[in-house]
């Protein structure tokens, strides 16, 4: 039983500082001091230490020599790379599941954007609940086209795509043009014009880099691992 209790505790920190991470409570290059989550979760050392490096090998903290563990910090470079990635493959599904789209998924997708205009009415409303609502919307072509491990390879690219995604939903003001955005998708596939749905996706899932050119080179400097500055924003 102890084991067991051991092993729960060593899971909790874990999830909650992953989760932490990912949502930038814990901002990229910030140090984690052990003694502040012995004492925050009421746990020993050994679970703590444990779930820093369980975090470690999967890249959201690191160990520097004589200073301390700090959360990672972001690589534009990485976010580039899976941005590029991600319009080539969801055009490729989009593609498909055009082919299949059915008046009830039609229906799934109208639902989703009426989901997202309701939430960003809410007094309390936080971004990081329309950036989930964004990503089940852009999951039903892949569900719908039974290509759902293709979604969960590109979910899994958390280490710097998903924060660099939270930090834009955590810096946008213009929810309205998000949703905007998405309704010229829906029409498009309802027009059946995979060109000009094409175009729409690409400038959606680029326009946050375009967006965000100078709080990554100013205000979210630090939180950036140094580019050559050749380059830097080409897309």
């Amino acid at each position: 039983m102890e084991g067991t209790g051991y092993k729960n505790r060593e899971e909790m920190v874990y999830k909650v500082l992953k989760k932490e991470i990912l949502d930038l409570e814990l901002k990229p290059g910030q140090l984690i001091r052990e003694n502040e989550i012995c004492e925050r979760f009421s746990v020993s050392r050994t679970p703590v230490r444990d779930a820093l490096r369980l975090l470690q090998e999967q890249g959201f903290v690191k160990t520097v020599p004589y200073k301390g563990i700090y959360v990672t910090l972001l690589s534009l470079s990485n976010i580039k790379q899976m941005i590029y990635m991600r319009v080539a493959v969801e055009t490729m599904v989009l593609r498909d599941f055009m082919k299949i789209v059915t008046p009830m998924m039609m229906e799934r997708i109208r639902y989703e954007i009426r989901r997202q205009q309701a939430v960003i009415q809410e007094p309390d409303f936080k971004p990081e609940q329309f950036y989930r609502m964004d990503a089940e919307m852009h999951s039903i072509w892949f569900e719908e086209t039974k290509k759902q491990k293709l979604w969960e390879i590109i979910q899994a690219q958390q280490l710097h795509y998903t924060r660099f995604r939270m930090m834009d939903f955590v810096t946008e003001t213009d929810f309205p043009r998000i949703i905007k955005e998405h309704e010229a998708m829906f029409q498009k596939i309802q027009q059946k014009d995979i060109e000009g749905l094409e175009q729409v996706l690409k400038e959606h899932l680029y326009f946050s880099m375009k967006r965000m050119r100078y709080q990554i080179d100013v205000e979210y400097r630090d939180y950036f691992e140094e580019e050559p500055e050749e380059g830097k924003f080409d897309i």
